[in-house]
């Protein structure tokens, strides 16, 4: 594996962006890795420690806005303090242990690019936050804010809540009751993506009597909500129902369904199943779209970060 190319060095001072790619960055060597005016540094592949990769974010990169890790194989980074004044985005694509947000005051976003591996995050300081995801149900994937714990998007305990995150995507089942729990640690939540497995079977999303508490002591903010892998089976109904009937704010619901469901017929009768005409938002939209092949969000290189929707499919 060889070094940094030459070019990195020679043009350091004035470089706004950057690729690492496929090389080693020993201990030794961070200390002249120093980029005044880089903005955007995407590392693939590179083989680095992480506190080098630290010293690199805090040290050597004083104006960095965007950082893209895309690892795999051997180079996997097992952990990462982010402790960063200038930082707005960050994108991990990797089969990240754990990261920890430290004292990040200008983060707005944060995600993690592969569906189904683990995800350890801490955040202890990042007041900006507004977008993250995805978040997986199935690979052992914890959230910690402050005091607050989510286990695999389960609440295990909700002693404060998350005011700054708008925007959360997740790879979870059709369950009704955690996104109702995730909407009580996300009281500000305007926009809800879920990639769902193809397997829905068990799930009970019956509401009318068990959530009217959480109706009419919590305000539904959403604005935006979109489900991958619509069936339309009762389940899925009786999800996307409640939001129909339930959240005033609501501005487009947008269903992924199979290429044979992909038709004015089926577009109909799901109006008519899901109470469209009786939604609580006289404004809201809904849409149907067929699968997309790319389920992660559409992040393929460090300037994707600050997209207007990265978890949008553009297909």
């Amino acid at each position: 594996m060889h070094s940094p190319p030459a070019s990195i060095f020679r043009f350091s001072s004035t470089l706004r962006a950057a690729t690492i790619a496929q090389c080693h960055i020993p201990d030794n060597a961070v200390e002249m890795l120093r980029f005044p005016q880089l903005q955007k540094l995407e590392l693939v592949e590179a083989k680095i420690s992480e506190g080098s990769l630290a010293s690199l974010i805090t040290s050597g990169c004083p104006a960095l806005e965007s950082l893209l890790l895309k690892t795999c194989g051997s180079f996997h980074i097992r952990g990462l303090r982010i402790n960063s004044p200038t930082l707005k985005f960050i994108g991990v694509f990797s089969m990240f242990v754990e990261l920890i947000i430290e004292d990040a005051p200008s983060l707005e976003r944060l995600l993690h690019i592969i569906l189904h591996v683990k995800m350890r995050l801490t955040v202890i300081s990042a007041p900006k936050l507004e977008m993250l995801g995805y978040i997986s149900e199935y690979a052992d994937s914890k959230m910690t804010f402050g005091s607050t714990s989510i286990q695999d998007l389960r609440i295990d305990s909700l002693t404060t809540v998350v005011r700054t995150i708008k925007t959360l995507a997740i790879h979870s089942n059709f369950n009704l009751h955690m996104v109702i729990d995730l909407m009580r640690c996300f009281p500000c939540l305007e926009n809800l993506y879920m990639k769902i497995p193809k397997s829905t079977a068990g799930v009970a999303n019956s509401w009318r009597r068990k959530h009217r508490d959480f109706l009419t002591s919590h305000d539904i903010r959403l604005k935006t909500i979109f489900l991958g892998y619509y069936q339309g089976i009762r389940a899925h109904v009786d999800f996307v129902t409640f939001f129909v009937l339930n959240a005033k704010a609501l501005e487009s619901i947008r269903l992924e369904v199979g290429s044979r469901d992909y038709n004015e017929r089926y577009f109909a009768e799901q109006h008519s199943v899901l109470q469209m005409e009786k939604r609580d938002s006289r404004g809201a939209r809904l849409c149907f779209k067929t699968p997309c092949d790319y389920d992660a969000p559409h992040v393929m290189h460090v300037g994707d970060l600050d997209s207007p929707d990265p978890f949008a499919c553009g297909c």
